[in-house]
Order: C-alpha cells, then sequence, then structure tokens
C-alpha cells in the first residue's frame, strides 16, 4: 500500500491535519496490511468473515486493526516500540482512528456502515502494550 497512489492520499491529508507525521500513516498502512495477512489466515481455519467495505477490500475492523498494529509493532521494534510511537504523535488506540478516519476521508482506505471512528475508543493502554513487557529486562 506504500504505492505513489497512497503518498499523494497522505499529503492531502497532512495539508488539513498535521497532528501525525506521514511516517505515522505508513505504519498504520503496514499495520492494515499485517492484519488482513492475519484475517487470510484465519480464514483459511475458518474463523475468519468474508466482509468487505464499499470498495470490495477485505473489510478490516477497528479491533483487527489494533490487534495487529500491537503485534506488528512489537514484532518490528520490540523494546523501541513506544519510542518509534511517541515519534509518530501515536499515543492511543483512538490516535490510530484519527489517523484511519483521515485516510478514509481521503479515499486510502474503506469503511462499513457500521465503522465508527468510536470503535477505536481504549482498545489497550499503550504504557501497558508497549513498555511494561520490556521493564523486566531492565530491572
Amino acid at each position: 500500500m506504500r504505492n505513489e497512489a497512497f503518498e499523494e492520499a497522505v499529503t492531502r491529508v497532512l495539508k488539513t491535519d498535521a497532528r501525525f507525521p506521514r511516517e505515522a500513516y505508513r505504519l498504520i498502512s503496514v499495520a492494515l496490511e499485517h492484519a488482513v495477512r492475519a484475517l487470510h489466515a484465519d480464514r483459511r481455519d475458518g474463523t475468519a468473515s468474508d466482509e468487505t467495505d464499499a470498495s470490495g477490500r477485505q473489510h478490516v475492523t477497528a479491533r483487527q486493526l489494533a490487534i495487529g498494529f500491537r503485534d506488528f509493532v512489537l514484532n518490528e521494534y520490540g523494546p523501541f516500540a513506544k519510542g518509534i510511537l511517541d515519534d509518530c504523535n501515536l499515543h492511543s488506540t483512538d490516535d490510530i482512528g484519527i489517523v484511519v478516519y483521515n485516510l478514509i476521508a481521503v479515499g486510502a482506505f474503506g469503511k462499513t456502515e457500521r465503522d465508527s471512528i468510536d470503535d477505536f475508543h481504549a482498545l489497550y493502554d499503550f504504557h501497558e502494550t508497549f513498555v511494561e513487557p520490556f521493564l523486566a529486562q531492565y530491572e
């Protein structure tokens, strides 16, 4: 998804909302790809639905995206995850939702009628998720 069209979409978003840097949008995009791959694996074993969004793409719920984001960031950055997220101004799952809905607004991501930005509210705590698992290593 890191193609020219996506980069242009992010440029349009940044003209109206500069709260998050370009890298935050790229990180969310990669996390979405991770979540979709996980859904495909779940579909093979019969645990995922075949729901699609209005554009016909595989639908990923806020919870599925947030979990995919968490798993990707932890696997990719480990104990450095919280610093990377701070650099991207991503401090909560609510922030993930803002980025996602900014991308929806410019047509880079899709959604269903049942989706809401509120679906991203407080799905997990960033400190508990991205800091605490590594504290024991340094005590």
